[in-house]
């Protein structure tokens, strides 16, 4: 009798695991809460509209890397899949605007223009951004020639990790770079998170796929499904059946699904303390979960506009008459994104614009939850004043709007279920980066956890790896 694993998620991770599995001739179905894959790796169509509620940049996407190699092997990329390379980001600090390189040597030359009396720390700090710029090694041969470049980089990540991004930034004479380093990253999180996103992406290896997260799920959904996989949509799981401290399948709609092996690819909260009921423990989760940082719910406002404007694909700038993005909480930066070197994000010399705003969740939640008239009404009152303030930096801006959408921190739940609106898990902080989380549940053999809150940090990479991983382990344990 052929095995049968039960995935609770279709993200990245849930895919992923279902992919290497069916390959392996195991037969999966995954039970998914909402009515389309890909979880928090999600698109808003309107319009003809695309927002992307996701990627921004992927670590893995250079020909030859072994992440690279995996995303072909589960479809989240093809061979023939562009990938856009930003040549800058835009940042205003201190009412300057400025055009910040993504690639190495135009980045130090534009440091020491800012301050050439920081020489010596701004060449320490491009050596370990080239040093966090590699390719994973694929294969014996690469594994030899990545063992030459693992010595620097490892020298970074010893010495830096427990480093956090402002105390980095106050080694700088100049006021301008630390502002700019904290800006580029949370200023709490590890300066190795810093090291490694300018790296990976001036190295070449952290694109934008084009077609962004609708193509990369849309891929993964169809291989998925042509390799024998089953996928039930609007199918919370309530309950992770155990039997004699064994997981022998779940219990969805008032239905029971016998399988030998689950898998949650959901969030880690849910899995423990409902799915689970709180009656088996996984200690170090539950401590990280009440005490480790997470990243901060968002508010997504996105515009679909019928012209392009100019707008550069990522903008940062102060707003001082600030956004009231939940009572007492005012946002005075903007953090902007333009879609424009992707044609399928937008109609014909359209336009889709997304604005990022650190948010709340319990006002959002509740709002939802005991008045939805309201709540539709702060999102449109959100979404004008987001509107005003571009208007304000690009002439022409709320003329130029067609189609508008606002996804709150509830709407994240209502796709996801995540805990406290985190959309990625665990922040990279030097407290808990180093974390290894045991992907099972004490008391509960057949049980394997999996996905984002399973690795501080997160990313798209690591969901797919993860995914990878697990399903690996699993087919080792079934034989």
């Amino acid at each position: 009798m052929n095995k049968k694993v039960a995935i609770i998620g279709a993200g990245l991770t849930g895919l992923s695991a279902g992919i290497y599995l069916q390959q392996k001739g195991i037969e999966t179905e995954i039970f998914e809460l909402s009515g389309n894959a890909g979880g928090m790796c999600t698109t808003w169509v309107r319009g003809g509209y695309r927002f992307d509620g996701c990627i921004h940049w992927m670590v893995g996407t250079l020909p030859g890397d072994a992440f690279y190699k995996m995303y072909l092997e589960v479809g989240a990329l093809e061979a023939d899949t562009p990938i856009h390379h930003a040549e800058s980001l835009q940042t205003e600090i201190e009412g300057v605007l400025y055009e910040v390189p993504l690639q190495l040597e135009p980045f130090r030359q534009f440091l020491l223009r800012i301050s050439p009396q920081d020489k010596k720390k701004i060449e320490h700090f491009c050596t370990a951004v080239s040093a966090m710029g590699v390719k994973t090694p694929d294969g014996f041969g690469a594994v030899l020639g990545f063992t030459k470049q693992l010595i620097p980089f490892m020298r970074v990540l010893k010495r830096y990790t427990s480093m956090t991004v402002r105390e980095y930034a106050e080694g700088f004479q100049s006021q301008i770079i630390r502002s700019l380093l904290c800006d580029l990253m949370p200023p709490q999180y590890t300066v190795v998170g810093l090291f490694m996103m300018l790296g990976m992406r001036m190295c070449g290896n952290a694109g934008y796929p084009l077609g962004g997260a609708y193509d990369v799920i849309g891929r993964m959904e169809t291989k998925y499904h042509s390799l024998g996989g089953k996928t039930r949509y609007n199918s919370k799981v309530d309950e992770i059946v155990v039997e004699y401290g064994k997981a022998v399948g779940v219990k969805s709609g008032g239905q029971f699904y016998a399988s030998d092996v689950v898998i949650a690819a959901c969030d880690m909260y849910d899995t423990i303390y409902r799915m689970l009921e709180g009656k088996y423990h996984h200690q170090q989760l539950e401590t990280m979960l009440d005490s480790a940082e997470l990243f901060e719910p968002l508010l997504v406002v996105s515009f679909g506009l019928k012209q392009k404007l100019g707008i550069p694909d990522a903008l940062t700038f102060n707003y001082a008459q600030g956004i009231k993005t939940a009572p007492g909480l005012i946002a005075d930066r903007i953090f902007l994104r333009a879609y424009d070197f992707d044609p399928s994000a937008a109609p014909y010399n359209g336009s889709s614009v997304m604005v990022l705003l650190g948010s709340q969740l319990d006002y959002w939640q509740n709002l939802r939850q005991d008045n939805k008239e309201e709540y539709q009404q702060q999102k449109k009152v959100l979404a004008d004043t987001v509107a005003k303030a571009l208007e304000d930096r690009f002439p022409g801006f709320t003329d130029a709007i067609e189609v508008v959408d606002v996804a709150t921190p509830a709407t994240y739940v209502r796709y996801a279920n995540l805990y406290r609106g985190s959309w990625e898990g665990f922040a990279p902080t030097p407290e808990y980066i180093r974390a290894k989380i045991k992907n099972t549940v004490e008391g509960v053999d057949g049980l394997y956890l999996a996905g984002q809150w399973t690795t501080v940090g997160g990313g798209i990479c690591t969901a797919v790896k993860s995914g990878k991983d697990t399903a690996q382990t699993i087919s080792h344990d079934l034989k």
